[in-house]
């Protein structure tokens, strides 16, 4: 991921810096997290970063759902790759120096301890960052937006607009915007998310607090509730990432 947001900084904010590059987001379910964890760090990791060493990847990273069990996931990870470019064949058994019993052994247990419950396939359209940011700030709020009435140039540029810049003394350090490849039918949940990226979870929190509010929402924010619905908001922590 460090890869990445160093080219990220050698552009203009929203130039198309990244239409090459394709996010492929994997939502897992983990019934038994620890254990989910352990396998994350023992084997998956090994896995991809052999496939980053390679090329056969751009990067990858694992996040975990700050704890709130309502949500339908607990760890999200994300692939990101280039579709220019032939994938590369790999070998799991290699990268972690197992035969097949040993490799169908892991793959059964991991099977028991958790369950892919959702996959996207996404393009960047813009990313900005705070001047000084880390490289890849700790926390990621992901949020899942519904366009309404097919209006993606109207959403689209109004979200950059939004966001074209962040304030020295704002506790976000990044934003994100992403747009669905695989949004197929009138009925799917969502068909954007933006990424609102900050150092820690006490930063988060402290955007939403204050007093009673003494104004209703800006003309802007009107206009943007009225391009897209902000279907789910999900906080989640950087686990492991690609190096």
């Amino acid at each position: 991921m460090k890869k990445l947001f160093s080219i990220i900084l050698l552009f203009t904010c929203f130039n198309s810096f990244s239409q090459e590059l394709v996010f492929q987001q994997v939502f897992i379910k983990a019934h038994d997290v620890e254990a989910y964890d352990a396998f994350l760090k023992n084997h998956f990791s090994k896995i991809h970063q052999k496939r980053v060493d390679e090329g056969g990847l751009f990067a990858w990273d694992a996040w975990k759902v700050v704890d709130t069990p309502q949500e339908d996931f607990t760890h999200m990870v994300t692939y990101i790759y280039d579709f220019t470019k032939e994938p590369a064949e790999w070998n799991a058994m290699e990268a972690l120096g197992m035969n097949e019993t040993q490799m169908s052994s892991v793959m059964k247990n991991v099977s028991s301890i958790r369950e892919r419950v959702g996959k996207a396939t996404l393009n960047d359209l813009a990313s900005v960052r705070k001047k000084g940011a880390e490289d890849v700030p700790n926390i990621m709020v992901l949020n899942f937006m519904k366009l309404k009435n097919d209006k993606y140039g109207s959403y689209e540029q109004a979200e950059v607009k939004l966001n074209k810049s962040i304030s020295s003394n704002s506790p976000r350090q990044g934003w994100t915007l992403h747009r669905r490849l695989d949004n197929y039918g009138t009925d799917t949940y969502y068909s954007h998310t933006t990424i609102d990226w900050y150092n820690n979870y006490l930063d988060f929190i402290k955007t939403g607090m204050g007093g009673i509010a003494q104004s209703d929402p800006d003309k802007e924010s009107v206009n943007m509730n009225n391009l897209r619905d902000l279907k789910q908001r999900v906080i989640m922590y950087k686990a492991f990432q690609s190096k």
